[in-house]
């Protein structure tokens, strides 16, 4: 029999390559080669089992992530993945990383951060080890059994009362109030208010077409492909919206809140920290932030009894989002539910 010893990576392994008296030596060297060749090209393409997180991260990770991530995303989860993971992990060989560890770091972090970002932090570290065990960086995913630890602490979910929302609104000047009514009555993100041109608003100001947002400057697609959507504008912010139109440029391409510079729309951060929030100071509600005007949306509608799906469509997000996340029903709503359901059950 011709045999071949040969090594494939660090294993040693045997081949039998043909009956000696059926195959020349030529042919079992053809043989041969194929086989090593074979397993050369695999080994070349083996990833190096010895990589650190570190060099994971920067060389494999991130590349392949920022390509899907849209920018905004990429601002925050990026640096929290390098502030908090990188920091902790980088040098430590990929590999060599087990459950009982990445949990100890997540219930550590679960002392010092919110709930939010302690569950941001176990759901990077699950994308990031299933990326690893698809290239083949490691043969096993210890992130599956991770879990948010039970001490950290859930962020509080503030959300504006009716009164607090109608005093928030006065206090404002008129184009910062357009804004606020359009984040707490049509439900409308930050990002899609201020990427609004004429083009997108109706002439009577009723309806207005979500095809874009902006971040940062960037003009983007919308969030999810729910966040595209016709959003209904109520009577009176739609009546505000127009009166502050008369101040837009007829071109179809005007931005509705521009900059100082009229072909440019306002950023986030500066509406917010420049005219809205030193107005709310004084009353005391610079606590609402956009995030809460989103918030007291969903709210106020749920105490109005608006349908949670029509609600959930007009935010474009799905109705388990609108449910879980955003909606906080009102004290003075929980209090009648429970008495409704004494009442119904207590006859005496």
């Amino acid at each position: 029999m011709w045999v071949l010893l040969y090594r494939d990576g660090s294993t040693r392994k045997y081949a039998t390559l043909g009956v000696y008296s059926k195959m020349s030596k030529a042919q079992a060297e053809e043989r041969r080669d194929a086989l090593v060749a074979e397993a050369n090209a695999r080994n070349a393409n083996t990833p190096d089992a010895n990589i650190t997180f570190g060099e994971f991260l920067e060389g494999v990770a991130l590349p392949f992530l920022r390509s899907k991530w849209k920018r905004s995303t990429a601002a925050t989860t990026e640096n929290r993945i390098q502030h908090h993971l990188k920091s902790e992990f980088g040098e430590r060989r990929l590999t060599d990383l087990g459950l009982k560890e990445l949990q100890s770091f997540l219930s550590a972090k679960a002392e010092k951060l919110s709930r939010s970002v302690v569950a941001h932090l176990r759901w990077d570290l699950r994308s990031l080890f299933r990326l690893a065990l698809a290239e083949g960086y490691t043969d096993r995913d210890p992130t599956a059994a991770l879990f948010t630890p039970k001490e950290a602490a859930p962020s509080p979910s503030l959300t504006l009362t009716k009164e607090e929302a109608e005093t928030y609104i006065n206090q404002l000047e008129p184009r910062e109030r357009v804004i606020a009514l359009l984040a707490i009555f049509a439900g409308m993100r930050p990002g899609e208010i201020l990427a609004l041109q004429r083009r997108h608003v109706s002439g009577d100001c009723r309806k207005a077409r979500i095809e874009q947002r902006i971040y940062r400057g960037d003009i983007d697609t919308p969030k999810t492909t729910t966040s595209a959507r016709t959003a209904a504008i109520p009577p009176k912010t739609a009546a505000a919206l127009k009166e502050w139109m008369e101040l837009v440029s007829e071109s179809p391409e005007a931005w509705i809140f521009a900059s100082e510079n009229p072909s440019t729309p306002l950023w986030r951060d500066n509406v917010w920290r420049r005219h809205m929030e030193p107005k709310l100071k004084t009353i005391g509600l610079e606590w609402a932030t956009f995030q809460v005007l989103r918030r007291t949306h969903a709210s106020l509608g749920h105490d109005a009894g608006i349908d949670p799906k029509v609600a959930a469509d007009q935010r474009g997000h799905g109705i388990g989002v609108a449910i879980d996340v955003y909606t906080k029903a009102a004290l003075s709503r929980r209090a009648e539910a429970a008495e409704q359901l004494e009442k119904a059950v207590l006859t005496a």
